[in-house]
């Protein structure tokens, strides 16, 4: 084989090569797009109005939060090599309240139903 040859082979295989790489892109993003969808599949659904509710009971619940108390973090104070006192570690403490004051304000916008476990078998 000349030189000529030679690269046009090679220059034929790096486009072959590039050809399969975009398709197994293209089945990646397909897989990716149906496990998504699989996932969605169970999940409640809910209408525009009905998220803006829960954001809005979110946000209710994040103000009712009193981020100004102390005592809802840590700190760790220090002295500097040039004696300034400084803050080496600062850790917010309270995510379970605010998790709670959030929960709690979601908890108005649903209605609580019993499972019928007799239902669960029979499906």
């Amino acid at each position: 084989m000349t030189t000529t040859e030679l690269e046009a082979k090679i220059e034929a295989l790096q486009e072959a090569l590039k050809t399969k790489s975009q398709e197994q892109n293209a089945y990646q993003n397909q897989i990716d797009t149906l496990k998504k969808q699989l996932a969605d599949l169970n999940k409640p659904k809910l209408t525009m109005k009905q998220f803006d509710e829960l954001t809005t009971f979110v946000e209710c619940g994040i103000e009712e939060f009193d981020f100004d108390d102390l005592d809802n973090y840590s700190i760790d104070y220090g002295i500097d090599y040039d004696n300034r006192v400084t803050c080496e570690s600062f850790c917010f403490d309270n995510v379970d309240e605010i998790a709670r004051i959030i929960m709690q304000n979601i908890e108005n916008m649903f209605a609580e139903i019993k499972e019928d476990d007799n239902q669960e078998n029979q499906d």
